[in-house]
C-alpha cells in the first residue's frame, strides 16, 4: 500500500526530469572541478617561473660581479659549455685592499674570453695577478705577467684580413706554437702573424689558429733546468674563428674573432693558504714540473 502511494507521488515523466537534472548537475560539478585543477596548475607554473627568474637574475648578478658573462653560442666552436667573458663591456678591477675570497672568486679551467679586434685600434690583453683583463689572484703570477697585443694588417684588403700578435712578458712564460712538439721558454718580446695572403721574413706566420692547433702558453713563477715550472702554472690556449664583416664599401670580407681559453690550473689553487690581500698560492706537490 505504501509502495503504491510512493509510486503515485512521482510519475514516469517526473522521474525522467529528475534524472536529467541530476545529469546536468554532475556535468557542472565536473566542469567546476576541472576549472579548479587548471587554476591550481597555472598557479604552480607561475610560482616555478618566478622562482626560475629569481635564480637566473641572482646567477647573472654573481657572474657580472666576477667579471664573466655566459655565452651559449660557443658550443659552435666544438667546445664544452663554458662562460665567455666579453672584455668590451666587462673589465676586472684591481684589488688593493685586504680581502678574503673563496673558490667562486677564482679562475677555473674551461673559462673562455672573447676578443674582437677593430681595424683602427689594437686589442691589448693583459694577464696579471691583481690587475689586467684576466686576474689570476695567484702568488705565482705577476701583474702584467703576459701582455698580448693584436692588430689588424693589410686593412685595404677587401677579401680577408691579416693579423699580427705581439707577446710581451714580465714573468716567466712557456710557449708552444702550432706544429711545435713541446713548450719552450718565451723571450721578453715575441711576434707572430696570422695571414693567408702576406709573408713575413724571419717571423712566424700561420694561415689560421684553430681550437685544435692553438698557440699554447703557460705562466708561472720559476722554471727548472729541464724547462718546466717548479711549483705550478696556468695554461692558456689562444685561437681564432673566421667571421664575415661588412667593409666601408658594403662588401663582406673574412675577419677573425680571437678566443683565449684557460685550459689548466696545475696543480690548483690552495685556498686555505691565501694571504690577507686575497692572493692564493698553488697547492704543494711532489716531483718535477709537468
Amino acid at each position: 500500500m505504501i509502495f503504491a502511494q510512493v509510486m503515485k507521488a512521482y510519475s514516469v515523466e517526473e522521474i525522467r526530469l529528475l534524472e536529467e537534472k541530476m545529469n546536468t548537475y554532475e556535468h557542472w560539478v565536473f566542469l567546476l572541478i576541472l576549472l579548479v585543477a587548471v587554476l591550481v596548475l597555472v598557479s604552480v607554473l607561475q610560482r616555478l617561473t618566478i622562482a626560475k627568474l629569481k635564480s637566473f637574475e641572482s646567477s647573472k648578478t654573481k657572474l657580472i660581479a666576477k667579471g664573466f658573462i655566459a655565452n651559449e653560442d660557443f658550443d659552435r666552436l666544438h667546445s664544452r659549455d663554458v662562460a665567455i667573458a666579453d672584455i668590451h663591456t666587462i673589465t676586472q678591477t684591481p684589488i688593493h685592499s685586504e680581502m678574503t675570497i673563496d673558490a667562486k672568486g677564482l679562475l677555473y679551467p674551461g673559462l673562455v674570453f672573447k676578443y674582437i679586434v677593430n681595424i683602427d685600434t689594437n686589442k691589448v690583453i693583459t694577464i696579471g695577478q691583481r690587475e689586467g683583463n684576466i686576474v689570476t689572484r695567484s702568488t705565482d703570477v705577476l701583474d702584467h705577467h703576459l701582455t698580448i697585443v693584436i692588430s689588424a694588417d693589410d686593412v685595404s684588403n677587401l677579401e680577408i684580413l691579416s693579423y699580427t700578435l705581439e707577446f710581451r712578458r714580465e714573468g716567466k712564460v712557456l710557449l708552444q706554437l702550432p706544429g711545435a712538439r713541446s713548450f719552450r721558454e718565451m723571450g721578453m718580446k715575441e711576434k707572430i702573424h696570422v695571414s693567408k695572403t702576406l709573408s713575413f721574413d724571419g717571423e712566424s706566420c700561420f694561415e689560421s689558429l684553430s681550437s685544435k692547433f692553438p698557440i699554447r702558453f703557460r705562466i708561472g713563477s720559476r722554471v727548472s733546468a729541464d724547462g718546466k715550472f717548479k711549483s705550478g702554472y696556468f695554461e692558456f690556449h689562444l685561437f681564432s674563428k673566421d667571421v664575415f664583416e661588412k667593409t666601408t664599401n658594403g662588401t663582406k670580407r673574412i675577419e677573425k674573432h680571437f678566443y683565449l681559453k684557460l685550459v689548466k690550473i696545475f696543480p690548483g689553487y690552495d685556498t686555505a693558504g691565501q694571504t690577507k690581500e686575497g692572493l692564493v698560492p698553488m697547492l704543494g706537490r711532489f716531483g718535477g714540473g709537468v
